[in-house]
């Protein structure tokens, strides 16, 4: 039951992790001088400067971060060294969450050997606590990148993609605490059934 409910944890937080990433807009800061009325939306794995707005339509440029040359890097825009590491922990993120479903479908398929079944929650527990600290690592660098380029990070600044990934990084905490609970609750009963063998054989050699 509890590893359910750890299940239901991961695939929600793996979701809205990913559906994170993919978005651009995770905070948006308006570029110096105010006059310009430019502004810069930064997320894991772009850049954008919206070049001109109005009712009607919004003008952008866009960066990939795993393409930019360094050499070429434009200051107050992005920061090269922090926005390949944040995109770099998303991709390991995500791809520990595509693996945790598959090993999660290998211990909903393992009935009868316990020792395997044991050990292999143990190694989902691991890489869950891993992805929890990964997703947690992302929007912590998203952040200290705009603070690095000399911005000031306020909630007015922060875009619903950023929230979304906070929300993430606490189902995947949810995941993971349910997860122990589980393997506890394996525990114990597995201590109970020795308790109960060994009463057993004392009272069977009693008579």
């Amino acid at each position: 039951m509890f590893f359910l409910i750890a299940f239901a944890w991961h695939v929600a937080a793996s979701f809205a992790f990913v559906l994170a990433i993919l978005t651009y807009n995770w905070i948006t800061v308006q570029i110096l001088p105010v006059s310009a009325n430019l502004f810069l939306q930064q997320g894991v794995f772009y850049v954008c400067t919206l070049t001109g707005k109005n009712s009607t339509y919004t003008n952008t440029q866009c960066a990939s971060i795993i393409g930019i040359d360094p050499a070429i890097n434009s200051t107050g825009r992005w920061d090269y060294n922090i926005g390949t590491a944040s995109a770099s922990v998303a991709i390991a993120c995500a791809g520990l969450s595509v693996i945790i479903f598959w090993l999660c479908g290998i211990y909903f398929n393992i009935h009868r050997k316990r020792k395997c079944r044991l050990c292999l929650l143990v190694f989902i527990s691991i890489l869950l606590f891993i992805t929890f600290c990964a997703s947690f690592v992302v929007w912590i660098l998203e952040i200290s990148e705009t603070l690095v380029i000399g911005y000031k990070v306020d909630r007015s600044v922060i875009n619903w993609p950023l929230w979304l990934a906070v929300g993430s990084t606490g189902g995947y905490l949810m995941a993971f605490v349910t997860t122990l609970i589980h393997l506890c609750s394996i525990m114990c009963r597995r201590r109970d059934r020795e308790v109960l063998y060994k009463q057993s054989e004392f009272t069977r050699n009693q008579f």
